[in-house]
């Protein structure tokens, strides 16, 4: 990739400078050594294909550059091991890291601190917002086209949509770097084959099996990487060490851990002694909580996942039910973790749950349930392949798994 103009401009602003220091899969590299790369080269990959997919579009240069911008800074939001920390940034900043995205780009927030800003700005380092203007593009129609809200729908749905340059580039990446080959997919036919119709972006219906094999890696990378439980369970460790250190008197407060980098963040918890230290310490030499309970994935209607979100679907819920079970089995504070991974889904992540793209037939558009057999069947598997895990230090196993018929009810 040759970067020049807008994107090598934007590359050099300190919002996505940061990026090179957010792994692009968290905690996986304890599952997959391999998966050290960071959001920095993700944005700069979905940069690329959005130049690509743009000049195959047609796009004007006003929208393409539009585009383009949209996918340099589409992650600049992300807090520390990108999502592990959404929950806490939820519940202590009232906003996800698109919301905080869409802030930033407007230059009304930073994932920079105050001293670094001031540093920042004697050493000349270039603002997004700044950057933007000076390529006359306007900050807000951005963020707008992150949040879904630009008068064009096609420009929003090439960044996040059901099939989208985002999951294209992550798909291919996170393959290449976890060793796991289910993420491949056509990308070259998904680029001559995806078009604009009715201001949607929509698939032709030659491309229908590269939509098909794009779904299938997608449901397959959720259930044996993303959503793998090793990883699953370090990352509520870090999840749990962060909400502790944010409860009392430290370093770590609401206004700094979103935006610290992967290091700074595990730094600052093994500098509070007691349990943050604790939980660093075994994710760096892998000591991590076993399993104690699984509750197989299953069929979920619309009525059961809206009482999960209602049971489970903000942070204070999650710890309240952890206590709980850690009360009952005479297991100390924090050390019980309780992973209920349909909530992210729902929450934070709904594409994974969308298999549709209008395809364009003869006759008009279409339902991509109504050409492919695949589509509604990968919507029914779904990922990932459980739906509750509690998890606990091995030699509390048998306690808390004694008392969790009855805490679970």
């Amino acid at each position: 990739m040759r970067l020049s103009g807008l994107v090598l401009d934007l590359v050099d602003t300190p919002e996505v400078q940061r990026l090179r220091r957010i792994k692009q899969l968290g905690l996986a590299n304890l599952v997959f050594p391999g998966a050290n790369h960071t959001r920095f080269e993700h944005v700069l990959g979905t940069a690329h294909l959005a130049e690509r997919l743009g000049g195959e579009l047609g796009l004007s240069q006003e929208e393409l550059d539009l585009l383009v911008a949209a996918a340099v800074l589409h992650d600049v939001g992300h807090a520390p091991y990108s999502h592990t920390l959404e929950y806490l940034m939820t519940d202590h900043l009232d906003q996800g890291h698109m919301e905080l995205t869409g802030d930033v780009l407007r230059g009304e927030a930073s994932t920079c601190t105050p001293e670094e800003i001031e540093v920042l700005e004697d050493l000349g380092a270039p603002r997004i917002v700044d950057v933007l203007s000076d390529h006359e593009i306007d900050p807000d129609e951005v963020a707008r086209l992150l949040l879904g809200e630009n008068e064009k729908p096609y420009l929003g749905q090439i960044i996040h949509s059901d099939i989208d340059i985002d999951q294209m580039d992550y798909l291919l990446r996170d393959s290449h770097f976890t060793g796991v080959a289910l993420g491949r997919i056509d990308i070259d036919r998904l680029m001559r084959t995806l078009k604009i119709s009715e201001d949607q972006l929509v698939i032709e219906s030659k491309g229908v099996e590269a939509v098909e094999g794009l779904l299938t890696a997608r449901a397959l990378m959720y259930s044996s990487v993303y959503f793998h439980h090793t990883t699953r369970i370090a990352e509520l460790m870090v999840t749990n060490a962060v909400n502790h250190a944010l409860s009392e008197d430290t370093p770590i407060t609401k206004q700094n851990f979103y935006r610290m980098s992967d290091e700074e963040l595990s730094e600052r918890l093994y500098e509070i002694p007691g349990y943050p230290r604790e939980m660093i310490m075994r994710i760096r030499y892998r000591q991590l909580f076993k399993t104690a309970y699984l509750e197989e994935r299953q069929k979920l209607e619309a009525d059961e996942k809206e009482n999960i979100l209602k049971t489970y679907g903000e942070w204070h819920l999650i710890q309240e039910k952890q206590e709980e079970i850690a009360e009952k089995a005479g297991v100390s504070e924090g050390k019980v973790i309780l992973d209920v991974p349909i909530v992210d889904i729902l929450i934070s992540e709904p594409r994974i749950e969308k298999v549709e793209i209008p395809v364009k037939t003869e006759k008009g558009l279409s339902k991509l349930s109504d050409i492919s057999t695949l589509a509604p069947a990968l919507r029914e598997r779904q990922a990932p392949r459980y739906l509750i895990r509690v998890a606990t230090p091995a030699e509390h196993v048998k306690a808390v798994k004694k008392v969790l018929p009855e805490a679970l009810e």
